[in-house]
């Protein structure tokens, strides 16, 4: 009989990524592990307007042209990939999903990597699991504040992570070989 009570004992062990210094940049197998479920966000913003072909407005220096939007409506959802293969196997990058009008180019890239035609946002949580693809993986860095242990103070340090800065779909023929598998 399966015990899944309150009073079953459980034996400590180490489980789950233990290390999160980011790996190499560079294209690497990843498996679409997790994906958390759709956030709502409310926000004035300003959106970038576009021509026909969805390229941005620029105005006469350059810039682009924008419009505010007033309580616009977006969703957010973040993407855990797994690295499948070679010495990073396992290891997870985190990758951000979003319909904010500014960002057009997330979910399509998303889909095509995936090999997936056409889906709407709400079915993605539902069928992408599971999917492979190739991830164009780089280093990035930022500044938290955080408080030293030993003294209290607060400290500005630098933390580095991994992003995804593009992602394509797998092509059998050539990915062994062209694809960081950390060998």
């Amino acid at each position: 009989m399966v015990n899944t009570g309150l009073d079953n004992k459980y034996v400590a062990k180490e489980g789950g990524q233990t290390n999160f210094e980011p790996i190499p940049d560079g294209e690497y197998l990843l498996k679409v592990k997790e994906i958390d479920p759709w956030k709502k966000s409310t926000k004035t913003i300003k959106v970038i307007q576009r021509d026909e072909n969805g390229n941005a407005i620029k105005d006469e220096k350059g810039n682009n042209v924008t419009e505010t939007i007033n309580n616009c409506e977006f969703y957010n959802c973040n993407v855990k990939f797994e690295v499948v293969g070679g010495e990073y196997n396992g290891r997870v990058i985190f990758h951000n999903l979003t319909t904010h009008p500014n960002m057009n180019w997330a979910i399509p890239n998303f889909l095509y990597a995936l090999n997936l035609k056409e889906l709407m946002a709400s079915q993605i949580q539902s069928t992408c699991i599971g999917k492979e693809c190739i991830g164009n993986v780089f280093t990035d860095s930022y500044k938290k504040t955080v408080q030293n242990k030993d003294t209290g103070i607060d400290e500005e340090v630098t933390r580095e992570v991994n992003r995804i800065k593009s992602l394509k779909p797998l092509n059998k023929e050539t990915e062994s070989t062209e694809i960081n598998l950390g060998i």
